[in-house]
């Protein structure tokens, strides 16, 4: 059986609730006015954790020529920000976290104590040693899978349970921006949560909400969405894919609605009192097709139906098909009650 929960300050994930994430990656353009703004955002449309990646053009790269330069360092991520943002995330109630990239990130981060990390799969694939060095942290990691394939996601896997930490979570994700919903392949998240018996999530890059709505629905317990404050931004994450906050203060609602209508309540041997109250409006009473003269035995075949606010129960009439002598006369289309009636 998977294992049911890894715990994230507090949060149980693996629980009846979805760890909501906002990826902001890119999208705060190396300008640190907006990342605060982009965590207040997230904050406020019910993020539970803000992303950023831990990327730095020297540290990544050995002489890069001037094509690759020139796109990572519009990715790049203030070294000093880590602490300026954890603190400020901390403030706001939400998680803040980020994707090493390169050995010293992982430094950076457990310098102010992050408490969950994730290892994206351009890490899980290429670079073990980043894994191993998570792995003994023995801290919540968040693996994901774009572009790392069965035997290197277990390989990951392995690392870690040979590190001693089962504190890892799988997120199905595809590396295709945006994603088309006919290359999602969503039962491959059932696949990694049997194969590895642990909880999985959803990364998404597809157009709109409904797709990781639909993760929910199906059993992620994960759900990582891409995040801008404007979608005109011109970075390479503030894209199609990409949530504003309208947009993701929607995905939230609509993720939380999902998981109140999965959880399971009572069993079903009363229906609720608004069904209930429905269900007397509609009840069937029994009907006289012919006049019936007082003395006159009343027969099943006498009976038709009717919607009505009292009388005699149709499902009575069913079960009994016994109904008595008219103790008054009574005419065709009257609906029947008991006190017109008397025992045969």
């Amino acid at each position: 059986m998977p294992r049911p929960i890894v715990e994230v300050g507090g949060f149980p994930i693996g629980g009846d609730e979805a760890y909501i994430i906002a990826d902001v990656g890119s999208n705060h353009k190396q300008d640190l006015t907006l990342a605060k703004e982009s965590i207040d955002a997230a904050a406020e449309a019910g993020a539970n954790a803000v992303k950023f990646q831990s990327i730095n053009l020297h540290a990544l790269y050995t002489n890069p020529d001037k094509e690759t330069a020139s796109f990572v360092k519009r990715l790049e991520f203030p070294e000093e920000w880590h602490g300026i943002l954890s603190e400020y995330c901390s403030k706001k109630g939400v998680v803040f976290f980020s994707s090493p990239t390169y050995m010293k990130a992982v430094d950076l981060l457990e310098e102010i104590d992050v408490p969950l990390y994730k290892l994206a799969s351009a890490q899980i694939g290429t670079f073990p040693q980043i894994v191993e060095r998570v792995a003994e942290l023995n801290k919540p990691t968040i693996f994901s899978t774009g572009i790392a394939n069965y035997e290197e996601i277990t390989k990951a896997v392995r690392i870690f349970e040979q590190s001693g930490n089962n504190n890892y979570i799988i997120l199905h994700c595809n590396s295709i921006y945006p994603a088309p919903a006919s290359r999602v392949n969503m039962p491959l998240m059932d696949t990694y949560k049997s194969m590895f018996e642990c909880p999985v999530g959803f990364s998404d890059h597809t157009n709109g909400i409904h797709i990781p709505v639909a993760a929910v629905a199906r059993g992620a317990k994960v759900i990582e969405k891409h995040f801008t404050l404007d979608k005109t931004f011109d970075t390479p994450d503030s894209t199609s894919f990409a949530a504003d906050p309208a947009e993701f203060a929607a995905l939230v609602y609509q993720i939380r609605e999902v998981e109140q209508a999965l959880m399971k309540r009572s069993p079903r041997l009363e229906i609720q009192k608004e069904e209930k109250s429905f269900k007397n409006s509609i009840l069937y009473r029994a009907k006289l097709k012919r006049d019936i003269k007082s003395g006159e035995e009343v027969k099943y075949e006498d009976l038709d139906y009717s919607r009505f606010t009292e009388g005699i129960d149709c499902r009575e009439v069913f079960e009994k098909r016994d109904f008595g002598i008219a103790k008054i006369d009574l005419k065709a289309g009257t609906i029947l009650k008991h006190e017109y009636l008397a025992k045969n």
